[in-house]
């Protein structure tokens, strides 16, 4: 995969640090995709339809709280079900554009070569959320919007409502992404299976990006949190003496940044889309509630880009949906010889039409997940 073209240059690299909707405090899940909806349609060219309804998925969401989308109503062939405006996805030019870490982001964009875009991405996200955090903790400490600049600034992150909906823990919408696992359960569990070296080679470019986007993520919320850098006393030194080599900034790690750069990569590995801008050039990004619906190898829905200058995601019905159906959109084809069921696993953190646990298909050593050998 191209994102591990970049983790070589990853071990010598050194950076320098780097009309929103306003932030809403955390709440039921209920409440979360309905400040969601309302702030999709807040944007100009955006719609829902009033047919259209979130709800726990039957893909497994009834018992962990996964959620999907469903027909309220009968919904015929062709129906128009969402329009996307481009300003509210979360894409690459937000990242480059972002005030605070721009700069810092097009820098290891230049240097680091493929793949350094999905790393880019992950940490502009990972950057936001633990504004947003921070945003939640200062509110549940009595902070008002009004206390100050920096209050005023959190209270408007651009893609709050979105942020709050996506899966940054292990289980959170029913997510079970291998990056969220432990190195012990990794090895115990799919060592000598299909999985391990694609499980293996993910986890380690994201501990390595970790250590890249401390040094340009910390200082911002290093600074949005209050905390001073800590100093050390040097002692005496002669002026012809040189002065002591500071140490490699992904030496401390920020407190949250690890977990908040696993949960950006996870969703950002799941929940992306392949989009083409420019002439031809392919470029992954975030589609706030189409990224909610669940896969099928047999979807009824399709989505398009429309209009000239490609800012609207349209998605509508392929087919009729009866009242009550869950709306299914396809991550990936399953007979795709580039993507087997065991790299769905790595890739999106689920193995497509089974709802058994995968510790479960692992303990069984199934076909998925181990090759068999030929009988002699």
């Amino acid at each position: 995969m191209k994102l591990l073209a970049c983790v070589t240059y990853f071990l010598a690299l050194g950076l320098s640090p780097c009309n929103a909707f306003s932030t809403t405090s955390v709440g039921s899940a209920k409440s979360r995709y309905a400040d969601l909806k309302d702030w999709l349609l807040s944007a100009d060219g955006s719609y829902i339809s009033s047919k259209l309804e979130i709800r726990p998925s039957t893909r497994g969401g009834l018992a962990t709280g996964g959620y999907g989308a469903f027909a309220g109503e009968d919904i015929d062939e062709g129906e128009t079900l969402l329009k996307i405006p481009l300003g509210c996805c979360v894409t690459l030019q937000d990242a480059l554009e972002d005030l605070e870490c721009g700069p810092s982001f097009a820098n290891l964009m230049k240097k680091a070569g493929p793949g350094s875009d999905t790393v880019v991405m992950a940490g502009y996200l990972a950057k936001e959320y633990l504004l947003l955090k921070e945003f939640d903790r200062r509110i549940s400490e009595g902070a008002s919007v009004d206390d100050d600049s920096e209050m005023r600034r959190l209270a408007n992150i651009k893609f709050a409502p979105y942020l709050r909906t996506l899966p940054w823990g292990r289980g959170v919408n029913a997510q079970e992404h291998v990056l969220f696992w432990k190195d012990e359960d990794v090895d115990a569990l799919l060592k000598g299976s299909l999985a391990y070296k694609d499980a293996i080679e993910t986890r380690a470019t994201v501990k390595m990006a970790t250590k890249v986007l401390n040094a340009i993520i910390s200082p911002v919320i290093r600074k949005a949190r209050a905390e001073e850098p800590e100093s050390k006393d040097e002692g005496f030194r002669f002026p012809w003496q040189q002065e002591p080599e500071t140490e490699a900034p992904d030496d401390e790690i920020l407190e949250g940044l690890e977990d908040a750069v696993k949960g950006a990569f996870v969703i950002f590995l799941s929940r992306a889309f392949a989009a083409t801008v420019g002439e031809n050039k392919q470029e992954d990004r975030l589609e706030p509630l189409l990224d909610m619906l669940q896969h099928s190898n047999t979807p009824n829905i399709i989505h398009s880009v429309k209009s000239d200058d490609g800012s609207i995601v349209e998605v509508k019905a392929s087919k009729s949906i009866k009242s009550g159906d869950e709306l299914f959109n396809q991550y990936k084809s399953e007979e795709d010889d580039n993507m087997p069921y065991h790299k769905f696993f790595t890739r999106f953190g689920f193995v497509p039409g089974v709802v058994e646990p995968v510790a479960n298909l692992i303990a069984a050593r199934s076909t998925i997940f181990f090759p068999q050998r030929a009988e002699i």
